[in-house]
């Protein structure tokens, strides 16, 4: 992950909510999922969709975290 990642959750942390995203998070999101895992997954209105890739950034956020 990346550092401009990283603060851009530390200063996002509601998109790991239950909570709509605005179309600029949805894509910073997606963004940072796709540079993270190697995937080129885009920004959908499936909500489990949308759950799993918040689940697995959320996993990498809390990683880097722990390693800080």
């Amino acid at each position: 992950m990346t550092q401009q990642d990283k603060q851009w959750l530390d200063q996002n942390l509601k998109v790991f909510g239950n909570v709509r995203l605005t179309p600029e998070e949805g894509q910073m999101l997606y963004a940072i999922y796709n540079r993270l895992t190697g995937e080129s997954k885009r920004p959908t209105s499936c909500g489990r969709c949308v759950a799993s890739t918040k689940k697995t950034v959320k996993y990498y956020y809390d990683q880097a975290r722990s390693n800080d």
